[in-house]
């Protein structure tokens, strides 16, 4: 029977490959043992069942290790993007309400004390003290006593875990002016790190993986947990640098890698020589380079192959046959046996299986109208393939594909119209980017306003400039006018 716990899922692997490599300097056993110590940890510090712990931190050893040893105790990670800032973080801090938040404040690209410290102190009431993994003694962060993580081992904590527990969220965009948060218990993410890895291999003799995209998200954890289930070593790159993928893909011997086109296609840059063949690459199209990835993907034996996901239905929901037709198009075949899909007849693509989400937190009632016996309505747009899979089309709405991640333009433009000067916006994407449209008024500062962007905002969510307009191009439609998104694409892409 498949584990339905990720303790399970650790033991089981523990058991099997205790000595094979887990994390950077540690096999499968040690990594199990110090999960169980991590555990005792939060267990005198009080986290138990039904708690929440904030992770702001990138790709370490100690993500993971947290992360496991919350599930060990029946906690929940609440798994915070790092490029977020504190106008991001402030709202899912008070929605989540975690007991305490783990950082690493020797990580250069983020000051987390002064990202913490700038969150709203009401959003952020919950927490009671701060874990840093990282290099650094004790200390203060936003007035919460910090531990650094070797110091938070305790006792080996006996097994709390339970497959119904909250297991982590994933921030997802909404229709609304924020993420939302998705919540996962701990039987979908464990079974589907099952699945995932019967489906690329993870199990076999010295398989690896490059853990080159966030932990944080969907994509990147989904991978990894696949790696974890079969005993795959698993490799973090805090951040992706294409030269130091290229040396680590050679000095480890790595099988197994997921990314979006953008990021394949500068590891191929750095590529002069073929890899020892892989075992699996899963790609996102984000900006539409699909042929090009195949092509390096030959060159180079990535083995890459399109992949469908969501925070919902978690990544690699589906995968395409390396060898089939359709290997460059996002979609594919469910991984899990028990999963499957269906088209509408508009084109909308309808989910069902053990990888599904279990609701959005704090906004409980938002998912009904998407669900219908069981399936969840994906918001995605789908064809159905010959060969009994599906393609991935393009999202229903009108989401935006920045810097790799799914952004919600309300987001985005919330936050403009909060500005001085500015009385509505609108953002659409062009070549990857964000573009503003604004209608100003008294006191508007296009620089300033960019500025505040910066400043408040993840850096690939500042739009690339902001166009100050008389009016938005609208229509007038059976529901009543609308502003035509269609029609600021163009101007965006026109005014290049």
């Amino acid at each position: 029977m498949a584990p339905a716990t990720l303790t399970d899922l650790l033991e089981r692997t523990a058991a099997a490959r205790p000595d094979a490599p887990a994390l950077p300097g540690m096999g499968w056993a040690e990594a199990a043992a110090e999960v169980r110590r991590l555990a005792g940890g939060l267990a005198a510090r009080g986290i138990g069942p039904g708690d929440r712990v904030a992770l702001f931190l990138p790709n370490r050893p100690g993500l993971i290790l947290l992360l496991l040893a919350l599930a060990r105790r029946s906690a929940c990670a609440v798994l915070l993007n790092t490029r977020f800032r504190a106008g991001e973080i402030g709202p899912l801090l008070a929605r989540a309400q975690p007991r305490a938040i783990a950082v690493a404040r020797d990580f250069a690209p983020v000051d987390a004390a002064a990202v913490i410290g700038a969150v709203p102190a009401q959003a952020r009431a919950s927490l009671r003290f701060a874990i840093g993994v990282d290099g650094l003694d004790e200390g203060e962060l936003a007035a919460l006593r910090c531990t650094p993580i070797g110091m938070l081992r305790g006792a080996e904590a006996p097994d709390a875990s339970s497959e119904d527990a909250e297991c982590l969220t994933f921030t997802t965009s909404g229709t609304t002016a924020g993420p939302k948060l998705v919540l996962h218990r701990q039987r979908s993410i464990a079974r589907h790190a099952c699945d995932v890895a019967a489906r690329i291999g993870t199990d076999a003799p010295g398989a690896a993986f490059l853990a080159a995209v966030p932990l944080c998200g969907t994509f990147g954890l989904a991978a990894a947990l696949a790696a974890l289930a079969g005993g795959a070593a698993i490799l973090p790159m805090e951040r992706f640098d294409a030269h130091e993928a290229d040396a680590l893909i050679r000095r480890h011997g790595v099988t197994h890698l997921v990314g979006g086109d953008d990021l394949l296609l500068m590891l191929a840059e750095a590529a002069r020589e073929p890899y020892r063949p892989f075992a699996f690459t899963g790609f996102a199209n984000f900006h539409g380079r699909a042929e090009r990835v195949m092509a390096e993907s030959a060159r180079l034996n990535l083995a890459a192959r399109g992949v469908y996901g969501s925070s919902e239905a978690q990544a690699l929901f589906a995968l395409q046959d390396p060898r089939g037709p359709h290997a460059a198009t996002g979609g594919g075949i469910p991984a899990s046996g028990e999963a499957a899909f269906r088209v509408d007849g508009d084109g909308g693509l309808w989910l069902r299986g053990p990888s599904l989400f279990d609701r959005y937190l704090g906004d409980e009632d938002a998912p009904a109208a998407a669900w219908d016996g069981g399936w969840f309505r994906s918001g995605d747009i789908a064809t159905v393939q010959p060969d009994g899979g599906f393609a991935f089309v393009t999202r229903a709405g009108d989401a935006l594909r920045l810097g790799g991640f799914l952004v919600a333009p309300e987001e985005i433009e919330a936050f403009l119209t909060a500005q001085p000067g500015i009385r509505a916006a609108q953002v659409v994407a062009d070549d990857g980017a964000a573009i503003a449209f604004v209608i100003p008024g008294p006191g508007f500062d296009a620089e300033a306003v960019l500025a505040a962007c910066a400043r408040d905002l993840a850096r690939f969510k500042v739009p690339r400039r902001i166009v100050a307009l008389e009016a938005f191009p609208t229509t007038d439609g059976p529901n009543g006018r609308k502003i035509r998104r269609a029609g600021l694409r163009e101007m965006a892409r026109a005014e290049g």
